[in-house]
């Protein structure tokens, strides 16, 4: 039987790659290996469905989702895949040696799947494994919760809604708590109906339906809610991509409100919003937004907006600018899954979507437009453009894409890529068709261009989340900064590991800094990294008693439990160095920074800082305002953080004695400063 099934396998992989043309190396290369790694496991949609009375849209938009994660905790990441119509999902486990072997039935998951749909990944109740909520088409959903050896309990009682045409769903943290709230979408035209649901975490694994009221009378067709700041203002945002131009941004008010700014801040004119990345492409700090949608040469048969894809480019507050045309990305047949990556390991941010349209009922001359167009690779090339790359780099797949999801699934450090595909529409004739199953595609990065590469985990002690959702990650080298915001989001049918920052650093060797800025405003910073490898951050392990004080206040700060152990330890704070624990009282207001610097024994090399940012009132202000600025440029346009005025300070004890030559050159002076002052330097960008 297994034989017969791979066989068939291999004519669907015949017939999904027909059109696939050689050509020119583009530094960007990928290989097929979906039947190498043993994954035979084909979206096979319900049917018929207008027969039985149920949406086209059941078999043609939203099911054959998947999920990219380590569920077991090995370090390999597995993949979570829906099937349409009644079948069970797979869940591929990454043997290392990049083969699968799916497992669902054995790990709990030999479940009906009531025509799945969209899934999503994360840790949302903190306790230190991967969860998966999967969707199905008119709920209620599965929330699959992992029992911390990738084995799962299966829940279908607490996510019930939204019960019509459910899309993607996504895991954000909109209150910083450390567990991670719930967003889901359904795809509905009536007015009377919700059709964007947030469930709150409110502790553990309890989700509680959140009053998203403000929201329930649009009718908005959702395809992909994901979180993200794009204010930077330290809370996670709400971008929706809909259809029929509804597409929405909901700026978190920080306390549990969202409010609606698409008509103000440049977003939501694209016409048919289906799919979704978000990242910092331009390398300035902030995260922009790219939106897939329908490119159409021929509008006069068409009922629909027809322009295309969007890429939005954030100016640094939250207002963006539509440079979809300079860009270069607007043409991408019909737009679906959407993923940001540097698959080239240059330093910038890539872009891929997959496409299809294989459906007479609107227009029986669209499958002769949309059916076998191919996905769309775009290479960044560092100058605000992108250059599309995708038959010569091997990705342009022809099957009917719905989700594409980026992951190391060999840890070689390059980005990799499944696709989900639900169908395929073989043509036997003028205006006849046969419709086969959908197999999902495994595409390997060979890129052999030498770039290198990071790969960064956070280890956050709770109450932060301890993979770190919603906190961001800069890498530094020369007058290049990079940054990565840490997600479990979706871009419509697929998610990979958001909670990974993957970092490109073409011919760096050696960064300078890597910096985790944390929810809370604090920050863990590292310095002369080597390239090549996958590092794991931990939250800052210093204490200090307060970080919101009126003026006369003190705060003491300690490390002495700062890992590991043995190690040299200080403070400092506007150029002197002290020795740990210490005490500080502040008698003027303002905002500061103290910096714990951890140290080798001898003092030579210095292991990491940890930046803890103070708001001090004055007597009888208030005392809980946030620190300010919470995260590195995100208050101040000019890429600059100018701390308060010099204190008049009280500290115990005494500054440290001349033994603390830290740069190794057997005196103290100047330069040992330098090598551990902490002050946050915001290098120039580009």
């Amino acid at each position: 039987m297994k034989g017969l099934i791979a066989a068939c396998f291999t004519v669907l992989t015949a017939l999904l790659w027909s059109s696939v043309a050689c050509g020119q190396s583009t530094g960007i290369q990928f290989e097929d290996q979906t039947l190498a790694a043993g994954i035979i496991y084909s979206h096979t949609p319900p049917v018929p469905i207008i027969s039985e009375g149920r949406p086209i849209k059941a078999m043609t938009w939203t099911v054959g989702g998947a999920v990219a994660e380590d569920f077991d905790g090995d370090g390999w990441m597995d993949i979570f895949y829906s099937r349409g119509g009644f079948a069970p999902p797979a869940l591929f486990m990454n043997q290392g040696d990049g083969t699968f072997v799916d497992e669902a039935v054995s790990r709990g998951l030999d479940l009906t799947s009531q025509e799945g749909s969209g899934a999503a990944a994360a840790d949302y109740d903190n306790d230190g494994d991967i969860d998966i909520v999967w969707a199905t088409e008119f709920g209620p959903h599965y929330l699959l919760t992992n029992k911390g050896d990738g084995t799962f309990e299966v829940d279908q009682t607490t996510v019930t809604q939204p019960t019509y045409n459910v899309t993607s769903p996504s895991f954000g943290d909109v209150d910083n708590d450390g567990f991670l709230e719930l967003a889901l979408g359904g795809w509905d035209s009536n007015p009377s109906e919700q059709h964007l649901f947030l469930y709150k975490n409110t502790g553990g694994s309890s989700l509680e339906p959140y009053d998203f009221t403000p929201l329930a009378s649009l009718p908005l067709l959702v395809f992909s809610p994901r979180f993200a700041d794009v204010n930077n203002d330290g809370f996670q945002d709400l971008p929706v991509v809909c259809d029929f131009e509804n597409s929405k941004l909901y700026i978190n008010e920080g306390d549990g409100a969202f409010i609606d700014f698409t008509a103000t801040n440049g977003t939501g004119s694209d016409e048919n919003g289906m799919g979704s990345a978000i990242g910092d492409y331009d390398n300035d700090g902030d995260l922009d937004w790219f939106v897939s949608s329908i490119y159409d040469v021929s509008p006069e048969l068409a009922y629909w907006g027809v322009t295309g894809n969007r890429l939005y480019r954030n100016q640094g507050d939250g207002v963006f600018e539509d440079v979809t045309d300079s860009a270069g990305v607007r043409h991408g047949f019909w737009g679906w899954g959407s993923t940001f990556g540097d698959f080239d390991n240059d330093g910038d941010l890539d872009l891929f979507h997959v496409n299809g349209w294989a459906e007479t009922d609107l227009d029986p001359s669209l499958p002769g437009r949309f059916n076998d167009k191919p996905a769309r690779l775009f290479d960044n090339q560092g100058n605000g453009t992108f250059e599309e790359v995708a038959m010569d780099a091997g990705a342009n797949d022809t099957g009917q894409g719905r989700g594409a999801a980026t992951l190391d699934y060999d840890n070689d450090g390059d980005l990799d890529l499944f696709i989900t595909n639900n169908q395929i529409l073989q043509m036997t004739g003028p205006s006849a068709y046969t419709r086969l199953p959908g197999p999902p595609r495994l595409l390997e990065n060979t890129s052999s261009n030498g770039n290198h590469w990071l790969k960064v985990h956070l280890q956050g002690e709770p109450p932060l989340h301890r993979q770190g959702i919603g906190s961001r990650v800069y890498v530094t080298d020369g007058t290049r900064t990079q940054m990565r915001e840490l997600n479990a989001s979706t871009g419509f049918m697929a998610q990979g590991p958001g909670r990974i920052a993957h970092f490109g650093l073409g011919d760096v060797g050696v960064v300078d800094e890597i910096r985790a800025e944390w929810v809370s405003g604090d920050a863990t910073v590292l310095e002369n990294v080597i390239s090549d490898q996958t590092l794991t951050i931990p939250s800052p392990q210093a204490s200090v008693s307060k970080k919101n004080l009126e003026v006369g206040q003190s705060i003491r700060m300690d490390g002495t439990s700062a890992e590991p152990a043995n190690n040299s330890r200080s403070w400092s704070f506007q150029g002197s160095v002290y020795a740990d624990p210490t005490s500080l009282t502040f008698d003027q207001p303002g905002d500061y920074e103290v910096i714990f610097n951890l140290s080798t024994s001898d003092g030579s090399t210095l292991i990491r800082r940890e930046i803890f940012r103070i708001h001090v009132q004055q007597v009888g202000g208030d005392p809980t305002a946030t620190p300010t600025p919470t995260k590195p440029n995100d208050m101040d346009p000019t890429n600059t953080f100018t701390p308060s005025p010099t204190l008049s300070v009280t500290l115990t004890p005494t500054p440290t004695p001349p033994s603390a030559d830290f740069d190794g050159d057997n005196d103290v002076d100047a330069d040992d400063l330098l090598v551990i002052l902490g002050e946050w330097r915001n290098r120039a960008r580009p």
